[in-house]
């Protein structure tokens, strides 16, 4: 009896554990950020000074896709750039252009699909 409730357990966390694979698998196909500026090698950032550069970067690990990007504004308004071609492996940025003080969201999406957000602030 010991035995058996072992082996279901086992069953049981072996099934958890590869339920949960799919979803680390998805969060591993893109790569997206912001950062103060827009050289590859900026570092993600979630605060920028007001009169620097600005980028929203995306990558596709997986797959050459067509990704849509968007900026919400802290007035309110919203900002995208539809059919962006990202080849896979290849790091790409959009330039944010904004000086406005406040929070901004950066959404992407892939396929109509939301695969990420990151928020940043312009320092006032």
């Amino acid at each position: 009896m010991k035995g058996l409730k072992l082996l279901a357990v086992t069953l049981l966390g072996v099934a958890v554990l590869a339920s949960a694979a799919p979803a680390s698998a998805r969060a591993a196909a893109f790569k997206h950020y912001v950062a103060c500026g827009l050289s590859a090698k900026s570092k993600p950032s979630h605060v920028c000074p007001r009169g620097g550069s600005k980028g929203a970067f995306f990558r596709s690990n997986t797959a050459d896709v067509i990704y849509t990007v968007c900026v919400k504004f802290p007035t309110g308004k919203n900002l995208c750039a539809r059919g962006q071609r990202a080849v896979k492996g290849t790091l790409y940025v959009n330039r944010v252009t904004t000086n406005i003080p406040g929070r901004h969201t950066v959404t992407w999406f892939v396929k109509g699909k939301k695969i990420g957000t990151f928020r940043f602030t312009v320092k006032k």
